[in-house]
């Protein structure tokens, strides 16, 4: 209270003894309340600005991100933005088990420069390691090419076909992770073989099961299913008479709806003893039949695959 008296005795002091200096006072504290204040209210108008292009940036990103392939798995990925609509045409399930050798990343890269050119297709490249390999994850990323890259060790008790490990791990990627309903197949592809673009169009559209020939496969020139009346009825291929389907790994895919309709699809990795060439053949008789065989490549007419090791082990080059 002593100090309130004072202050309003020495205001009533300077307004009665020296009103000018009184005046010149208030404009002054007057003047720099004024600036502090204007320059609080722009500092703020500033951040304002500043949070709301965070947010229309944040919203446009999460909008972008709604036209992505969806990538909720575990493993370390990397997805390109699709690069068409979805739903306008079935998406292809490229699967091809990958290991490191001198010529992988040629192999890689060739076919990187194949499926480039294939629309609506996203890539599942699965390491046969228990890590990806950095230099892949970088060709894959700068492939252009929508992609899945995952690490699957293949396990000390699989005695199966060399890679059965690695497709099983993309069959359960593809089920977590596929949008149902929405029309796509799978297709189980080697990175060292040589491929037609058109059969990739082609096989698309596969309702259930569809095949064609392959060529250099099994130490044969050409295996392939024999089409009579459109249906398939036989195999020329190796051992076609113990095999159910006597197809190469390349010479068939599957319709998406095949993994739910049958669950849990999966290559087998564990066999008898002195076990031969029979994956593909267990594999595809857990959910088909012969009559559900879609003949493509002009009835299984045209070859537009070839195997490149086949072709060199065999010495037909």
């Amino acid at each position: 209270m002593k100090i309130e008296t004072h202050l309003k005795n020495e205001i009533g002091r300077l307004c009665v003894k020296d009103g000018t200096k009184f005046n010149v006072l208030c404009i002054l504290i007057l003047s720099t309340v004024l600036v502090v204040l204007l320059y609080m209210d722009s500092q703020k108008g500033i951040g304002q600005r500043v949070k709301q292009r965070i947010y229309v940036k944040s919203i446009s990103r999460q909008l972008k991100g709604l036209k992505e392939l969806p990538e909720t798995s575990n493993h370390p990925t990397a997805v390109t933005k699709s690069r068409i609509k979805p739903k306008v045409i079935p998406l292809i399930y490229t699967v091809t088990p990958t290991y490191y050798r001198l010529t992988q990343m040629a192999d890689l890269t060739r076919f990187a420069n194949t499926l480039r050119n294939v629309r609506r297709l996203h890539w599942i490249v699965v390491e046969d390691w228990t890590f990806t390999n950095h230099n892949v994850h970088d060709l894959l990323h700068t492939s252009n090419i929508s992609f899945t890259y995952i690490a699957q060790a293949t396990r000390e008790t699989s005695n199966a076909s060399k890679g059965n490990d690695q497709k099983n791990s993309a069959l359960e990627w593809i089920n977590k992770n596929h949008r149902f309903g929405e029309p796509a197949v799978v297709y189980f592809a080697d990175d060292d073989n040589t491929y037609d673009l058109r059969l990739f169009e082609e096989m698309r559209y596969t309702k259930k099961l569809s095949m064609w020939p392959v060529g250099f496969s099994g130490a044969m020139r050409l295996e392939k299913p024999i089409v009579k009346d459109g249906k398939v009825t036989n195999f020329s291929a190796w051992w076609s008479n113990h095999r159910v389907f006597a197809v190469d790994m390349a010479g068939f895919a599957i319709n998406t709806n095949v993994l739910w309709d049958y669950y849990p699809m999966r290559f087998e990795t564990i066999v008898p003893a002195k076990t031969c060439c029979m994956a593909e053949t267990h594999f595809l008789e857990q959910c088909c039949t012969r009559e559900d065989i879609e003949p493509k490549a002009d009835n299984c007419t045209k070859v537009g695959i070839y195997r490149n090791r086949e072709r060199k082990m065999a010495g037909f080059f």
